[in-house]
Order: structure tokens, then C-alpha cells, then sequence
């Protein structure tokens, strides 16, 4: 696999720079609006909380000074102390107006000249107080003096409206200046409110447009041929531009795509070569299994020979005989049985499922008692049960040898003295039937359950039992075939024998068989006068 690295950006890259741009942008037009409701806060307070008060207190003025102007006109008529109370009244408020308006307006850029037109103010009224009020305060005048007095007055009192009306217009000018610098910071408000979202707007776009052309177009490009790859396309081309990362991603995949090449083309020479053994395998189990056959007959053959010819031989010249002769006699004739019946055993054991096409419903219950019904004479006062047995798919040939060889051994391996007693039962465990086989006899030793099994194990000798010792090799033999396995349990109360196989509840496919061969022309000596003995079952 090549350790190639491409030398275009990585994603940690972009990834970073386009964080650097977004924390920008959005530091940018958050300072571009911020400054903006600043200015904004700034225009809306001078307009409403600097000169708006501003102006409201100068009228406030303007009517306290007219109320002095008019409480000194009555008492100087009247000289009623009574009509003093507008004139000290207005003259407190005058006080606390002119300073609510130099409050007001502190640090306003108005400042100065609107300070300086309430100076003005003030002086004028200081004039008229000097000149008309105060002397009307210190003495009374006569009737004839009131008129000049009032023209006084009304001459002094001009001058200090021509100021107070120069003051509400600065304070005018300076309010009109100042809403028309709010509505022009509403409007650049607005403006860079739009500009920052143009400018989020424009980053977005641009952000995802990167994005898709830099990483989600090669990484579909990747996906397509990782597509195509599992498709069976292994040619297809990977070849992607974008990020360091997904063009290595692309590497890689590319590298195991050439990798699937190769272990296919080796899978595929295995396979040539797994048919080709196959071949050679088939034709080698035809031979061999052709060569039973013949070698069974062939053995077989002179074995019956020796037999027969030993039984003409007693039944010619047994009175010549002693008994030592007769008992040799009967030694060859037992020995050549046993021969034949070993080697009927182990074709019967090598043809196992050879003959088997196709798996059918298989009733147990009905196969069990026929069995039962086979070892009928051996089983003359025997305790049997047979306990619901189910239809299980499989061959009814070998599952018939299956039961011939269990109910077999355990009429075989009973006490000695008693009669057999045997049970068979099967439950349903999950996808398979657990069948069970239990009798009272002598049983199977732990150590030796397993060795049983073997083809030719025997736990015990010729004149204890009588057996070749393939009984339950063919039984596992069976059962395997058939999808299941066979074990001996220990009995429940530790006595006898408990042999128990499980069985698939679905239909397994059995392997096909062709490679049976045609059996061996059957025996014509003259001198076969002994019957073949079929194989034997119920042994261990």
C-alpha cells in the first residue's frame, strides 16, 4: 500500500481558515452594528433626554419671568402684599429652571452658546429687577409716577423676551440639528444592519459553496466508487481532488480496491485448484469405493470357501475326528464367520449415506417400533417404552441402522439375570429434537463414553459379547451425516446406559452422491453351502 500524501490543504486547514473568516466577519458586523446603536443611543438621548428637556425649561422660564412681570405690575397698583406671591413664586422657579437647563444640556455640544443666551437671559432680568421691581419693592409710588413706572418696566421687560426667544431658538436649531442626526444614524443603522447581513450572508455562501466543491463533491466522488467497487466494477477509477484528507481517503481506497483484485485472483486460483483436487478426489473415492466392493468380494470369497469346506470336511469324516479335531473344525468355521461378518460391517460402514439423494419426513415412532418389532424375540418380558417421537427429515434407511444399533446394545449390555428394560423418548430444544435412549444395563465407565465412538472399540472381550465394534461408529457416522451429533449422558440415577443424539429440525441438504459403484457379481461357487451373514448391529 503506498504512503503517498498529497500536498493540497487538509480539512484542519480549511476548517481553521474558515473559522477565522466567520469569527471576523462576525467580529466586524458586530462592531459595525454596535457602533451604529451607539450613535443611535447617542442622537435618541440628545434629542429626548438633552435639549427636548432643554427647551420644555425655557418655557417654564418664560412663565416664571412673566409672573414676576405681573406680580410686581398689581402690588405696584394695589400694594397688596398678596399679589407679591407670583413674583416670589416665579422667582424661585426662574432659579431652579436655569439650573435644570445648564444640568441638561452639560457636555452637549450646544453647551456654550445655549449657556450663554441664558446668561443673557438672566442679566436682562436682573436689569428689570434692578430698574422697576426692586424700587417698587422699597417704597410705594405715586399714582401719577405709575404710568412712566410701567413704561419702564414694559421697555425692560422687551428686552428680556427678545432673549428668551433667542434662547428657545438655539434651543430650537440645536433640536432640529438633532433629530436630524438621529434619523441619519437610523439610517446608517439600518444600512450597516443590512451590511452585516450581507456581509453573514456573503461569508455563508461562500463557506458552503467551499465546502461542497471542496469536500462534499470528492467525498461523493469517493462514495461513487466505493460504490462501484462493491458492485463488482473493479476497474473504475478513484481519483479525487480536494482536501489532503479525502484524497488520501481516495489512496486508500484505491490501494484496497487493488488489494480485492489480488485476493480474488488469488481466491479464484484457489478455487481452480480446490475443483481441480475436488476432481482428483471424487474419481479417488470412486476407486476406492469401487475397490471395497471388490476387495469385500474377493476377501469374502475364500473366507466362504474355508468355511464350507470345513463344514464338509466334519460333516464327511467328524466320526474319524476326536474331539480336539472337531474343535479345531469349529475354531475355522467361527473364525472365517467372524471375518465375513467384520467385513460385511465395514462395507456397510464405508457406504454410509453413499446411497442418499435427497432427505424425506422420516416418522421415529413408526421406525422405533419397527426395530422393537425386529428384536422381538429378545425382548420377551423387557420393559419398553416409546414415548412421542417426531417426523424428523433424513434418510429412513440409516436412521432404521441407528435405531437397530442402539435398542441392539442395550438388549445386548443388559444384567445379566434380568430382563432389558428401554426407553425412548425426544424433546424439542430450540431448532433441533434431542432424542434419548436409556436402558438399565451395565453401562459405559466416563472415561470410556468418548472411545466408544471409534470404529473396532470394544470394552470387552469375544466371549463376554459378541460384536465388531463398529455399531455406534456407524450410529455417529449417521448422525453426523444427518446434521446432528451423538454423546453418552450420564444416567439419572447412575445406572445403565443413556445414549443421546440430536437431529435438526429444518431439512439439511445432504451432500449428492454419484460415487456409488455397481455392486460385485454375486457368488457362484458350488461349495458356498453357508449362508452370508448380514451386518452386524447392537455392537459396541
Amino acid at each position: 500500500m503506498s504512503d503517498h500524501r498529497t500536498g493540497g490543504r487538509s480539512l484542519r486547514q480549511l476548517s481553521t481558515a474558515a473559522w477565522v473568516i466567520a469569527v471576523v466577519a462576525l467580529l466586524a458586523g458586530s462592531l459595525i452594528v454596535w457602533s451604529g446603536f451607539a450613535s443611535l443611543l447617542d442622537a435618541r438621548t440628545r434629542v429626548f433626554e438633552t435639549i427636548g428637556p432643554a427647551r420644555v425649561a425655557a418655557q417654564e422660564l418664560r412663565s416664571s419671568m412673566l409672573d414676576q412681570e405681573t406680580g410686581i405690575r398689581g402690588y405696584a397698583i394695589t400694594r397688596d402684599d398678596r399679589l407679591l406671591q407670583p413674583y416670589t413664586a416665579g422667582k424661585a422657579t426662574q432659579a431652579r429652571v436655569a439650573e435644570e437647563i445648564r444640568t441638561s444640556i452639560a457636555g452637549d455640544p450646544s453647551e456654550p452658546e445655549v449657556l450663554a443666551a441664558l446668561d443673557r437671559v438672566e442679566a436682562a432680568m436682573d436689569d428689570w429687577r434692578d430698574s422697576v421691581a426692586d424700587p417698587l419693592l422699597d417704597r410705594p409710588v405715586d399714582p401719577a409716577e405709575l404710568d412712566a413706572t410701567f413704561i419702564l418696566s414694559t421697555a425692560a421687560f422687551d428686552e428680556v423676551r427678545a432673549e428668551l426667544d433667542s434662547l428657545e431658538a438655539i434651543l430650537q436649531e440645536q433640536r432640529v440639528a438633532a433629530r436630524v442626526s438621529l434619523e441619519d444614524t437610523t439610517s446608517r443603522l439600518v444600512v450597516s444592519v443590512g451590511a452585516t447581513l450581507a456581509l453573514f450572508g456573503v461569508v455563508a455562501f461562500g463557506g458552503s459553496w467551499i465546502l461542497r466543491r471542496r469536500v462534499v463533491e470528492p467525498v461523493d466522488h469517493v462514495v461513487q466508487a466505493a460504490d462501484a467497487v462493491a458492485g463488482g466494477d473493479l476497474e473504475y477509477p478513484i481519483e479525487v481532488e480536494g482536501p489532503a484528507e479525502i484524497e488520501l481517503l481516495a489512496l486508500r481506497v484505491s490501494d484496497m480496491r487493488d488489494r480485492i483484485i489480488q485476493e480474488l485472483a488469488a481466491v479464484e486460483a484457489s478455487r481452480v485448484e480446490l475443483a481441480k483436487r475436488a476432481d482428483e478426489l471424487a474419481r479417488s473415492n470412486a476407486d476406492l469405493e469401487q475397490f471395497a466392493y471388490v476387495a469385500s468380494h474377493d476377501l469374502q470369497e475364500p473366507l466362504r470357501k474355508v468355511a464350507s469346506f470345513c463344514q464338509l470336511l466334519e460333516q464327511r469324516y467328524g466320526d474319524q475326528l476326536d474331539e480336539r479335531g472337531r474343535s479345531y473344525i469349529e475354531f475355522a468355521v467361527d473364525g472365517a464367520k467372524r471375518m465375513q461378518a467384520l467385513i460385511a460391517d465395514l462395507l456397510e460402514f464405508s457406504r454410509m449415506g453413499r446411497s442418499t439423494q435427497a432427505f424425506v419426513d422420516c416418522d421415529f415412532d413408526a421406525l422405533a417400533r419397527e426395530a422393537l418389532r425386529a428384536h422381538a424375540d429378545d425382548l420377551l418380558g423387557a420393559e419398553v417404552s416409546v414415548g412421542g417421537l417426531p417426523t424428523v427429515p433424513g434418510d429412513p434407511t440409516l436412521y432404521r441402522a441407528l435405531l437397530d444399533n442402539v435398542i441392539g446394545n442395550a438388549i445386548k449390555y443388559r444384567t445379566e439375570g434380568q430382563p432389558p428394560s428401554i426407553a425412548l423418548s425426544a424433546e424439542r430444544d430450540d431448532d433441533r429434537w434431542v432424542f434419548t435412549c436409556a436402558d438399565q444395563g451395565i453401562g459405559i465407565e466416563p472415561a470410556y463414553r468418548e472411545k466408544v465412538f471409534a470404529v473396532f472399540q470394544r470394552l470387552h472381550g469375544r466371549g463376554e459379547f459378541e460384536g465388531t465394534g463398529i455399531g455406534l461408529a456407524l450410529c455417529k457416522r449417521i448422525v453426523e451425516f444427518s446434521g446432528g451429533r451423538i454423546w453418552i449422558d450420564e444416567p439419572a440415577d447412575g445406572v445403565g446406559t443413556v445414549v443421546r443424539w440430536t437431529l435438526p429440525v429444518g431439512q439439511p441438504t445432504p451432500p449428492p452422491s454419484d460415487l456409488t459403484p455397481s455392486p460385485p457379481p454375486a457368488a457362484t461357487d458350488p461349495a458356498d453351502v453357508s449362508a452370508q451373514p448380514s451386518p452386524t448391529t447392537g455392537s459396541r
